[in-house]
């Protein structure tokens, strides 16, 4: 669809999607972290089995979320007016940019008003059926998209596609819970409540990571957008939506992890906690190597195969976002144990230092660096997030020293750079041709020679050997479902 979006509209049409989306990205800020907060109270809940909590928790979520959508409405009204600050270097209308602009917000504002019983799915390792409902509305409205691109050459089509398929899959989502749970029904929702469940000081203290999270990730668009131009955030998008998607993936073949992690911590005993850790940490450095190695090699080629010479960025901003991804992708399995917690006074020092980095060396670099500043100040910021996370897992919930643990990482770090340096240069002296074909080659290729090199080094380690098995059930698993179908 993105290939077609290049062939059949301006460029200028992606800069605004993505400098609204970014937009968006800071109006999400009035969510206050209220996922987060009914997430951890409801895994401990299913664990017991308390329907009666579980039942007033999601009229919580429903009460909370509807004066969320209006607040977010409201201020998607002012910010209506001051666009000129933030659309620039652009030739489109302006009455085509402030439709956009409305269509963008409607979108987001169907999820605060529909979606929220997602949550109930995700933390009680039902997401399967959220996945189900999204990839079949996904898929037709992929069509739809792609005929008002190729067809009717008109963005306002494709965007309106969006919000209906959106609202469709959340009706039908709503639909589902109230089948599968039927306790679930309105309750009275009173301030007594929200005290008796601390839910103003859980607030309060997340409220500072959000605001940090917002000015951290959230302002990259209007950063390349305000100092570069409309353009600039164009092909940046390019690279985003191809990140996006590979991260969207891994996030779900990992996200039926975290509510079972939520339930393991609050049920079973510490020791039994400490070593799934360190399984699932040793499969994320895995991965996190992996994906890094395919950025830094396939990446740039396969940008400029699909879309064109045209449309590439410097080799450098390839190589700090696959720096980036490794680093993110190795510790995610710290913040996956984080988020079954509270506590979120703990961390917040670390959230808002990585804010003030991200923003002052992103600013600072991108007028001398460009795009490439960006991604510099998002790696420095990261690192303060990685390990306020670490810190917390091992000084909170496990109340060990986290010191064995960040010299693994350090070493596991210097052999996946020795790994990426040796490939690229063995793949140097193969010369492959670019085509589609030997970048999936160079995938598998990388594929097989990291994972010989880490089974070699690694094979004797406990945690591999429990990753052996989990990946021999899961295989176990699979076959039987294909063979019942």
């Amino acid at each position: 669809m993105r290939k077609l979006f290049t062939q059949y509209l301006p460029i200028e049409f992606l800069g605004l999607e993505g400098l609204f989306s970014n937009i968006i990205t800071m109006l999400s800020l009035a969510e206050l972290g209220v996922s987060t907060v009914i997430s951890y109270n409801l895994y401990r809940e299913i664990a017991n089995d308390n329907k009666k909590e579980i039942n007033m928790l999601m009229a919580l979520y429903r009460y909370v979320y509807t004066i969320i959508g209006s607040f977010i409405f409201c201020i998607g009204i002012v910010l209506f007016f001051f666009l000129p600050i933030f659309v620039k270097g652009t030739n489109l209308p302006w009455h085509y940019v402030q439709l956009v602009y409305a269509i963008q917000i409607a979108t987001v504002l169907s999820t605060y008003f529909l979606a929220y019983k997602r949550i109930l799915f995700s933390a009680d390792q039902k997401d399967y059926i959220c996945i189900k409902i999204d990839m079949i509305c996904k898929i037709f409205n992929g069509f739809v998209q792609i005929a008002a691109i190729v067809y009717f050459k008109n963005y306002i089509f494709y965007a309106v596609s969006a919000l209906i398929f959106n609202i469709l899959a959340n009706v039908v989502i709503t639909y589902k819970v109230k089948t599968v749970y039927p306790f679930i029904k309105n309750a009275k929702v009173t301030l007594n409540v929200l005290k008796e469940r601390k839910f103003f000081l859980d607030i309060k203290n997340l409220m500072i990571q959000k605001i940090s999270g917002i000015f951290y990730g959230g302002l990259d668009m209007v950063i390349v957008s305000s100092f570069l131009g409309l353009k600039a955030v164009g092909l940046l998008s390019n690279y985003l939506l191809i990140h996006a998607g590979i991260y969207a993936v891994l996030y779900k073949c990992f996200q039926g992890i975290i509510p079972s992690l939520g339930n393991l911590v609050y049920s079973e005993d510490k020791d039994r906690s400490i070593s799934v850790y360190n399984v699932l940490d040793l499969a994320y450095s895995f991965l996190g190597s992996y994906v890094c190695c395919v950025y830094i090699i396939v990446f740039q080629p396969f940008i400029g195969l699909f879309f064109g010479k045209q449309f590439l960025l410097p080799n450098e901003y390839v190589v700090l976002l696959a720096i980036s991804v490794f680093l993110s992708m190795q510790f995610e399995n710290a913040y996956n144990y984080r988020s079954t917690h509270g506590n979120f006074d703990n961390d917040r020092l670390y959230m808002i230092l990585s804010a003030i980095s991200k923003l002052v060396i992103a600013v600072v670099f991108v007028k001398y660096w460009g795009i490439q500043g960006l991604v510099l100040g998002s790696i420095v910021g990261l690192g303060f997030i990685v390990y306020g996370r670490i810190q917390f897992v091992f000084r909170v919930i496990f109340q060990i020293s986290m010191r064995k643990y960040l010299i693994k990482h350090l070493l596991f770090s210097l052999l996946t750079g020795i790994e990426i340096v040796g490939i690229k240069y063995l793949f140097a002296w193969f010369d492959f041709e670019v085509n589609y074909m030997n970048l999936i080659i160079e995938c598998v290729l990388i594929g097989f020679i990291m994972l010989a090199i880490q089974s070699t080094l690694f094979y004797k380690a406990k945690e591999f050997q429990e990753l052996l098995r989990y990946a021999s059930e899961t295989v176990r698993i699979l076959k039987s479902k294909l063979q019942h179908s």
